[in-house]
């Protein structure tokens, strides 16, 4: 026997509503909330507390080298080079005249005075950090020069402040005459010196070397050049750290900002839709709870650090399907429910028994493509996708147990409002009249939906027929700004970058490691691997997109051409590992530990490192590709491996070379596990497959348009493909009950089709609307979050019109057996009995 409940009064004639089975059930627990609502309130304070604690506690560590698989193989010989060179967070700084050159007694110190603070700064690299001020800038002279006492001596080309003309005048012949210093180090006009430094991120098990992340590195350094600067000269910084680091720190304003500007534009499209304080407080109450959620669950199982800064997408996602799914809600009970039953207790339990199946099939097909997310072994991706998935789970407990009692608590007021009263007693709007007319004028015409669907699918190709073509990667010189706007031309981290390559030819790094073979000792000596890795060199230095290259073989040839009287037939590498062997440890013993970035104490393993102009996709990969292949003819046959390449340019390739195979797998799996979703709660196989068909092409249309527009497709895409195949689908699902609901009262199925699309139209118009307006207001912000949401936003559309477009159309071909279903007759009664009802108010 089924379990009954009773529902409340009508308005018109007394009638009692019944539920049976789940339904029930599902009133009881309606009923439960609302009569408890205040310990509900409670609770939600409580949580809303407790979330609030969770993230004050927080921290971001957002290390670029992590971001790509850890088994990559350019990851890991990054780590290896990191391990026992450095170059995993390499910082580029230029000091700069406005008149004159470098060379005088203040500029001088200046240049050391930066030089000097960097060793201060926490889980830096100290043998690292080359300048003309560093120890390892060497002065190569002659004392006595023509005379019986004749000595050659190289030392530290500036170990003190110069304070005479004399000192400044030596310095700049020693720099000048230096090829390690002059062209690399201090520019050829000698208005500019460059300073590098290197940071340590992550250090061995049991190590106590302390370690940074790109923030503290950014502060530091900032910090560094306005304690030094004044007027006439000017101090820049670049480099990975400095990018990420600006971005986690002064660029967060934007994303607060847009955060702001998204809430503002939701609110406003909410308040448009229902004109009272509940119909907008409620719903972003609801999407914000749910954000804050993700965040406080992340920190209860996953720790108290954010390992991305891509998370702080989530907060955007959550809300955005939050308040989508409140409007579902809302709408039934403001415009359906209430204006019917007069009761509002009796109309809440209604509202959520109705809306309960496919609020829920919605929330947890928004889940799916994002817990997939947080699989992909991409830290960023992962951060993100585990953020938004807590975050949207949180909402199934949010939207019902949150909502329902809070809704209760509805002032009469606002229910008996000029807005809901015209809604109530106007009937169908113009609107209304129109579209059923559009409805049935196309479904009763099977040419005219062949042709719709023939201008949407070839619409559909045009616009997406550059993307197999199109790169799939991430460069980080302009992948922080928003490509919309072109808003780097505006930015001083971009331009700082850009004068610095201009000046010296690059700033990120790309090591090449050569070691010896297993069983191989001092292969460094062996003039045969010396002479390949000075023609490595000078292959690199040729690279039109590599400036300053370091390398073993240039130190070597320059003390071997001053031994022998700066004769320029000994401008060339040794020809004996006893000459060779000899130049290693004259360096070693003049400054211990100066070299440790370029050789090994060994002397078994070195690195060559050329800085690069940007990590653009294609020039990283032709770059690795040309220097591999050169390094594969040079070291053929000799007592070395060579590992090609680590650095902030193997570190983009590893990144560039996995995120297009996991940006498709991602967004067909995330396609396939909402399929799979959808089918025990649809109770068809069919018909979740018709749902994701205008997802898919919307999808398509939607990628199109980016790359017309200018958009990189970076790991930052997942978020817009995550939305299609999770939010994108909502629309459809609440269409689909809807449907199946008009059937059980009218039994027909293509008025049932027609009835259910233009009954949902209001909640579907002002929900996608909120999101889709929300998305776009982002799009003028200067930093990624610009054309991110404007991607969203573009995916939402589109996928929103094509489904309204193309699933009835389809639906009615496939007719009420696959819609339609076997739908369980258990709502059949209760279906019955709301007749009289619906009759008495005119539905």
């Amino acid at each position: 026997m089924n379990e009954q409940t009773s529902a409340g009064q009508g308005p018109t004639d007394g009638a009692r509503l019944t539920y049976t089975g789940m339904d029930a059930r599902l009133a009881k627990l309606a009923r439960f909330l609302i009569r408890h609502r205040k310990g509900a309130l409670v609770l939600q304070i409580v949580v809303f507390g407790a979330c609030i604690w969770a993230i004050a506690g927080m921290r971001l560590y957002d290390d670029p080298n992590a971001w790509p698989p850890k088994n990559d193989p350019f990851v890991q010989l990054n780590r290896k080079i990191s391990d026992h060179f450095g170059g995993g967070n390499s910082v580029s700084i230029e000091f700069s005249v406005k008149d004159g050159t470098i060379f005088t007694p203040e500029n001088l110190k200046t240049i050391k005075d930066v030089n000097d603070s960097l060793y201060d700064i926490p889980g830096v690299i100290p043998y690292a950090v080359r300048s003309i001020a560093a120890l390892e800038a060497k002065h190569f002279s002659f004392l006595g020069a023509g005379t019986p006492d004749e000595e050659m001596v190289i030392a530290p080309l500036m170990p003190e402040y110069p304070h005479t003309d004399k000192q400044v005048k030596d310095i700049e012949e020693g720099a000048t005459t230096n090829p390690m210093v002059y062209g690399t180090l201090v520019s050829k006009d000698k208005k500019s010196a460059l300073i590098l430094s290197d940071f340590r991120s992550e250090a061995r098990p049991g190590s106590k070397l302390a370690t940074t992340e790109p923030v503290a590195i950014y502060k530091s350094i900032t910090a560094t050049l306005k304690a030094n600067e004044r007027a006439g000269i000017t101090l820049r910084a670049a480099g990975t750290p400095i990018i990420v680091g600006w971005v986690n720190s002064d660029g967060l304003r934007y994303v607060v900002i847009a955060f702001g500007f998204f809430l503002l534009i939701i609110g406003l499209t909410l308040l448009y839709g229902f004109r009272t304080f509940s119909g907008v407080f409620l719903p972003m109450r609801v999407a914000l709870l749910g954000a804050l959620m993700g965040f406080g669950l992340y920190r209860l199982f996953f720790g108290h650090t954010l390992y991305s800064a891509a998370a702080l997408l989530a907060p955007f996602i959550v809300v955005a399907a939050g308040a989508c799914h409140s409007v579902q809600f809302l709408t039934r009970f403001f415009f359906e429910e209430y204006p019917r039953l007069g009761n509002v207790e009796d109309a809440i339990i209604s509202t959520f028994v109705s809306r309960l199946r496919p609020m829920l099939v919605s929330l947890l097909c928004d889940v799916v493509p994002f817990a997939i997310m947080a699989a992909i072994p991409f830290e960023n991706v992962r951060a993100l996708g585990i953020v938004t998935g807590l975050g949207l789970a949180s909402l199934t407990f949010d939207e019902f147990v949150m909502m329902i009692p809070a809704l209760s608590s509805i002032t009469m007021k606002e229910l008996e409002s000029e807005h809901f009263h015209a809604a109530k007693n106007t009937g169908a709007s113009s609107t209304d009249i129109w579209l059923e007319k559009l409805i049935r004028a196309i479904i009763d015409r099977p040419a005219v939906g062949v042709a719709i669907l023939v201008v949407t699918v070839a619409a559909t190709a045009f616009l997406g027929r550059d993307i197999a073509k199109t790169p799939i990667g991430q460069n980080n010189t302009y992948a922080i700004h928003n490509y919309l706007t072109r808003s780097w031309n505006r930015s001083a981290i971009f331009h700082m970058e850009q004068e610095i390559v201009h000046r010296f030819g690059g700033v990120y790094p790309m090591t090449v490691l050569i070691e010896g073979k297993p069983g191989v000792r001092k292969s460094l000596e062996d003039p045969a691997v010396m002479g390949a890795v000075d023609k490595l060199a000078k292959f690199m230095r040729d690279e039109k997109s590599v400036g300053y290259v370091a390398d073993p073989a240039l130190d070597i040839t320059a003390r071997y051409e001053f031994v022998h009287g700066l004769d320029k037939a000994y401008a060339h590498v040794p020809t004996t590992k006893q000459e060779i062997g000899e130049g290693l440890e004259a360096f070693e013993a003049i400054t211990p530990g100066a070299y440790d970035w370029l050789f090994s104490e060994d002397y078994n393993s070195c690195v060559v490192t050329g800085y690069c102009a940007s990590t653009d996709p294609i020039t990283v990969r032709n770059l690795i590709e040309n220097t591999r292949s050169e390094a594969d003819t040079l070291f053929r046959g000799l007592p070395v491996d060579v590992g090609v390449a680590g650095g902030a340019v193997g570190i983009a390739q590893a990144f560039n070379s996995n995120i297009k195979y996991y940006l498709i797998v991602s967004a067909l799996l995330g396609f396939l596990g909402t399929f799979l979703l959808s089918i025990p709660f649809i109770r068809s196989i069919l018909l979740p497959a018709l749902l994701i068909v205008p997802l898919v092409l919307g999808t398509i249309a939607a990628l199109g348009l980016m790359i017309t527009c200018g958009i990189e497709l970076n790991s930052n895409a997942t978020a817009a493909l995550a939305i299609a195949s999770g939010v994108g689908i909502d629309s459809e699902v609440y269409l689909l009950y809807r449907v199946r609901e008009e059937y059980l009262r009218l039994h027909d199925f293509r008025e049932a089709l027609v009835q259910g699309y233009v009954k949902i139209r209001r909640a579907l118009l002002v929900s996608n609307g909120a999101l889709i307006l929300g998305c776009w207001v982002l799009a003028p912000i200067p930093l990624y979050i610009g054309y991110v949401g404007f991607g969203m936003g573009l995916v939402l559309a589109l996928c929103f019109i094509t489904s309204a477009v193309v699933s009835p159309i389809v639906w009615s071909w496939f007719g009420g057996r696959t819609i339609i279903g076997r739908t369980s007759t258990a709502i059949a009664p209760q279906q019955a009995q709301l007749e009289p009802l619906r009759s008495a108010q005119g539905h």
